[in-house]
């Protein structure tokens, strides 16, 4: 698992500020770490559909061929993740 800043070369950078980046190894992890999202933040949805939304979400994520992420709105949410996770 790997915390990193979002920039302009990223998708998502426009809405999120951080991503947690995970091993296709451990898919549980991540897995696990969604579901704790979930219930502190609420409900969100794959990255791909956040532009959709109305009401937008505090995190997001992505599990695709290449990569599996969960992406974090602000300093606040990376702080709350990191206080659990590290």
């Amino acid at each position: 698992m790997k915390i990193r800043k979002l920039d302009r070369r990223h998708n998502g950078h426009e809405f999120f500020k951080y991503y947690v980046q995970f091993s296709f190894i451990n898919p549980e992890q991540f897995i696990e770490h969604r579901n704790w999202c979930w219930q502190t933040w609420g409900p969100s949805c794959e990255l791909e559909f956040h532009s959709k939304q109305t009401i937008k979400p505090k995190w997001a994520w992505l599990s695709d061929q290449y990569s599996i992420r969960i992406y974090l709105e602000s300093d606040s949410e990376y702080s709350w993740y990191i206080l659990k996770w590290k």
